[in-house]
């Protein structure tokens, strides 16, 4: 490449940069009102597609499924409710409530959206497909479980953690307790009604053998 060639092709590079950014904003865009609107079961790719203005084969290099289209949308959802929890987390005046505050903005969802999230959940325990969307759920887990670690953590200035306790580990069971309990009501074998009481006797149970106040 010659010198004089070097600038049209940085904007040639540039150009279809921002194509590609387009066309991912516009599948995620379409993706995210038809499942709201509409439910996971009568949502079809080619709907997506459609509303996207894009081919399917186009459709298929950003998502290769329907379920690899919900978790695109769904993994959005939940990266935005993690960071509302952690700030709501931070004036949380015992580790129950401030759990609790993390945990509000995710309780929604089965609430407002059960098919969406059983889907979601299922994708996450079962999913065959090893994509990008599937690593990504599992990172935005994760986080969700380093800041309930960040919450025990911050309450042992004023709770002794009991013997043998590994706060890691112990964030892990409180978000694993929160998995199961989203995936009862998003399947119809839990009351949404009493969802937040039922979290919320769990993490008392659950915290009460990990800290102790002193």
């Amino acid at each position: 490449m010659t010198p004089t060639q070097a600038p049209h092709m940085l904007a040639v590079v540039g150009r279809r940069a921002r194509n590609k950014a387009d066309k991912q904003q516009r599948i995620f865009e379409a993706a995210s009102e038809l499942f709201t609107r509409l439910g996971y079961s009568a949502v079809t790719t080619q709907m997506v597609a459609d509303r996207a203005d894009v081919g399917t084969g186009t459709l298929f290099r950003y998502a290769s499924s329907k379920a690899e289209l919900l978790m695109m949308v769904m993994n959005e959802q939940m990266r935005l409710d993690t960071r509302a929890g952690i700030a709501a987390a931070a004036s949380g005046t015992s580790p129950t409530e401030a759990i609790m505050a993390l945990l509000a903005p995710q309780i929604h969802l089965p609430l407002a959206f059960p098919e969406n999230t059983a889907v979601y959940q299922r994708e996450i325990l079962f999913g065959t497909e090893q994509g990008r969307y599937r690593t990504e759920a599992l990172a935005r887990i994760t986080e969700l479980e380093d800041a309930i670690g960040d919450i025990l953590g911050r309450f042992t200035r004023t709770h002794r953690v009991r013997a043998g306790v590994d706060l890691h580990g112990a964030a892990r069971t409180t978000f694993s307790t929160l998995h199961m309990e989203l995936l009862r009501v998003s399947f119809g074998r839990g009351d949404p009604q009493t969802l937040t009481a039922t979290l919320r006797a769990h993490v008392d149970v659950l915290l009460y053998g990990v800290l102790d106040p002193t």
